[in-house]
């Protein structure tokens, strides 16, 4: 972050002894021992070579618990190959091309053998970087993911839209995973609507496993500190896995004591219960910590080793790591880069400075807000029917929002969060891969959380001074868009209700819309 340097032993070795090591570059969500190149690389003949990168910590205001996050976990992982007798190269950088050509300057000719980075545009630098500095670069298939490019790419060919449902159908046929004979376990491949329960009031969640910060980890906290002072986020509370062994924990934790009740309460919201019986496992996921497979096979062996976790739960699991996050990748893998840049619904509105913490009488929002700037991290319902729905229904230009997204959640990759929040959340894409856009009224969040009763807007009001902003905002977005949405099957009734309203009314209910629009382009609401 300062300039370069290096963490570990010093490269020693002229170019002909290059020649006979392996060299494997080792990129930060990538840290795993049980893949390829690492997994049959023999210490005493290995050069590793670990980049972190000043220009990936600059190019976004990331929150300051994601920046502690990986490059401790990078730290830590060097430190673990070197006291298993590894001759790691840690370098501090302005960029992986800076770093990769300072290597190779010192290893002339090397091959450098990397897993295939899943972020568009990575192998493309790195090879350049590479060639450029006298040396190759030999990728090898990133062994972290559960489904191949080929395996997604013949069932994608010819398919008018492609829909998670089906690529999920496929991969659980091809696995075995929840399935009696052809048919799945229970009857059913979806268990979704038995996913929407609410918890009573004074239900108790199992406390969440803290990995509380070593000296390594406080000496990152103290860098990030000075050289970002002024970015989103706070560091107290910093309690996220940043080894292998923290890892595992992380994941032993989930599947005894939260994965039985994670499916009835998925889609909840409660205010004071942050986690609920969430996983958490996207963070050490993310960073190749663990791989999905072990994760999905984990939970499966609880779930048949006991008759505590219904179908609804270790569904409602595998479902979000063998269907969602492997469809997202593929989605992102096949669409980018114009994903990125995508606005099909011609969305203009500055990203209100609410999602910065600025005051706001939305409790939903503010406290949303409140809980990612402590902790970096809300769940899956938070993300896309808080602050999705309320920037897409605000008309939010997409790709501001995509920006903040990546740059405010600790879990956040350009792979994960571009085609959730392009594609999934604000429809920016025009459809591609959904049905319809996650577009919701007040009813929604009152409906599946506990903010409406202390909040200053009233949920059930569109107009007047204490109307909730997100009702007149949701239907002047019905407005907006009318003819596409009327051709929408899934939309086309919300817009049959709406004109069945009296003028007068859409009327009234547009202007509070725009003043609405207004307020948050001069500050907020």
């Amino acid at each position: 972050m300062d300039g370069s340097g290096a963490l570990g032993r010093s490269s020693r070795g002229l170019s002909d002894v290059s020649q006979r090591r392996r060299h494997v570059l080792v990129l930060g969500d990538q840290l795993n021992r049980s893949v390829e190149p690492l997994a049959s690389a023999d210490p005493a003949s290995t050069r590793v070579l670990m980049i972190e990168s000043a220009a990936l910590a600059e190019g976004l205001p990331h929150h300051k618990q994601k920046l502690v996050l990986v490059f401790s976990a990078m730290r830590h992982f060097a430190q673990e190959l070197e006291a298993d007798g590894f001759d790691v190269e840690y370098l501090k950088c302005g960029d992986f091309e800076e770093g990769i050509t300072q290597y190779l300057g010192k290893n002339e000719g090397a091959t450098l053998e990397v897993i295939r980075p899943t972020d568009w545009g990575y192998e493309e630098r790195l090879r350049k970087a590479g060639h450029g500095a006298g040396g190759t670069l030999e990728v090898v298939e990133n062994g972290l993911w559960l489904t191949s490019d080929e395996d997604f790419d013949v069932w994608a060919k010819g398919r008018k839209s492609r829909r998670l449902e089906y690529f999920y159908r496929m991969e659980r046929k091809r696995r075995g995973w929840l399935m009696d004979g052809d048919e799945p376990v229970g009857g059913e491949w979806n268990h979704d609507a038995k996913n929407r329960e609410i918890p009573d009031d004074d239900h108790v969640f199992p406390a969440v496993p803290r990995f509380e910060p070593d000296e390594l980890t406080r000496s990152v906290m103290d860098e990030i500190e000075e050289a970002f002072p002024h970015h989103f986020g706070d560091l107290d509370d910093f309690a996220w896995p940043v080894t292998r062994e923290q890892a595992l924990e992380a994941l032993d934790d989930f599947v005894t004591n939260r994965l039985p009740d994670f499916g009835p309460y998925e889609d909840a919201i409660v205010d004071d219960e942050p986690v609920l019986n969430h996983s958490l496992l996207s963070v050490p996921l993310n960073l190749g910590l663990l791989t999905a497979e072990e994760v999905c096979e984990r939970a499966l062996e609880r779930w048949r080793g006991g008759d505590d976790v219904p179908i609804q739960s270790i569904e409602g699991f595998i479902r979000q790591i063998l269907g969602w996050r492997e469809f997202m990748r593929h989605i992102y893998r096949t669409k980018m880069p114009s994903l990125r840049q995508a606005n099909g619904l011609e969305h203009d509105l500055g990203l209100p400075g609410a999602y910065w913490g600025d005051e706001t009488g939305m409790r939903c929002v503010g406290r949303t807000v409140e809980q990612l700037q402590r902790s970096g991290h809300t769940h899956h319902i938070q993300r896309l029917m808080i602050l999705g729905n309320f920037a897409l229904i605000a008309r939010v230009d997409p790709r501001e929002l995509n920006e903040w997204f990546l740059g405010c959640y600790v879990d956040a990759l350009d792979w994960v969060v571009t085609p959730n929040v392009m594609g999934m959340s604000q429809f920016a894409d025009l459809g591609s891969f959904t049905s319809k856009p996650y577009a919701a009224s007040a009813n929604y969040v009152n409906k599946m959380s506990d903010y409406c009763p202390d909040c200053r807007y009233d949920p059930k009001s569109s107009v007047g001074e204490d109307a909730c902003p997100l009702n007149s905002l949701y239907w002047a977005f019905i407005d907006h868009h009318a003819e596409r949405w009327a051709s929408n099957h899934r939309m086309a009734l919300m817009v049959r209700n709406w004109e069945r309203r009296e003028e007068e009314d859409r009327a009234e209910i547009l202007a509070k819309a725009e003043a609405v629009r207004e307020a948050l382009a001069g500050g907020g609401v």
